[in-house]
């Protein structure tokens, strides 16, 4: 199944799901097709007996033909129904399709069913709840509940995560207070507030290695050596943020450290939690001996990281 074949069976479902929620005022909660039946058959009862027993001919006859012609639609709705699935649900599939799973009936009550937009690396914090919930046995504790419900939040908007993150921090608040320094809870506790720090505040989610400089050769060669001449730079970049146009700045230095020239090329889109080993070639200026490599982010909240000198 391609993506996007994935992404319209969802919001099919999705869509299947309102309906059926929004019809709730007519079948009740948890509804049986036995149960709904009975009723339709009970109410056209009651309507034949009144309208044959205390109208006269032949408006009686009209009125009752109107509540078998309602009769029928509504057997025919209730099969409708039916094959939708909408009878005999399971309480816990009601919750999750609404998005209100109670956390004491879930293993992970963090984990969503179905598909979900992807996080970026640095907020997916999957493994520290299971962390957590090692912690106590697989029972959290209620400080946990605001935190999981933004969470929940935050694998289904794409659009404002930022300012959800800043829920999120704000309900780390009661988890710290159950630990304390110097345990793992307390260590789990500062990994995702630092990781959500970063991400508000739009620092640097990209892992950058050192750049490493080749000649035409293909050898691996310092940056004074290639000083008047074409070189090609590859460097390893990791992205722990937001898929993201990312752009590279080689910026080369004469011997006393002053800024000589620099030269901006772009690498493309490098997906959110990807890693690539991205290249470009350089003129390296006659006086240059050394290098730094910037490699950045477009957009929002860009990131920037800087690896040198090389």
């Amino acid at each position: 199944m391609t993506a996007q074949e994935s992404t319209t069976e969802s919001a099919d479902t999705g869509s299947d799901s309102n309906f059926l929620r929004s019809i709730e005022f007519l079948t009740g909660e948890n509804p049986n097709l036995g149960s709904f039946l009975l009723v339709v058959g009970l109410v056209t009862c009651v309507f034949i007996a009144l309208f044959q027993f205390t109208l006269p001919a032949p408006i009686s006859h009209l009125l009752t033909g109107g509540v078998l012609f309602v009769t029928v639609v509504s057997a025919l709705f209730a099969v409708l129904l039916d094959t939708l699935g909408h009878f005999d649900r399971d309480t816990a599939d009601v919750a999750a399709e609404s998005g209100t799973v109670d956390p004491t009936d879930v293993t992970e009550p963090w984990a969503l069913d179905g598909t979900v937009a992807s996080l970026p690396p640095v907020v997916d914090f999957d493994d520290e709840l299971r962390a957590f919930a090692d912690l106590y046995d697989g029972d959290l504790p209620a400080q946990f509940d605001p935190f999981i419900e933004d969470y929940r939040r935050l694998k289904t908007n794409t659009r404002n995560r930022r300012t959800i993150a800043s829920d999120l921090r704000a309900d780390l608040n009661p988890i710290g207070v159950l630990f304390d320094e110097g345990t793992r809870g307390n260590d789990l506790y500062e990994e995702v507030g630092d990781r959500l720090f970063r991400y508000i505040r739009g620092g640097s989610t990209l892992t950058v290695g050192h750049a490493v400089f080749y000649d035409g050769s293909g050898d691996e060669t310092a940056v004074e050596d290639l000083a008047g001449g074409v070189g090609h730079v590859e460097l390893a970049v990791e992205n722990e943020g937001e898929t993201a146009d990312i752009e590279v700045t080689v910026q080369f230095f004469d011997g006393d450290g002053a800024p000589v020239s620099s030269q901006t090329a772009p690498m493309g889109t490098l997906r959110s939690g990807a890693g690539e080993t991205i290249s470009t070639d350089v003129f390296v200026p006659e006086d240059a001996e050394s290098a730094t490599t910037t490699v950045r982010t477009s957009g929002p909240g860009s990131d920037t990281e800087t690896v040198g000198p090389r």
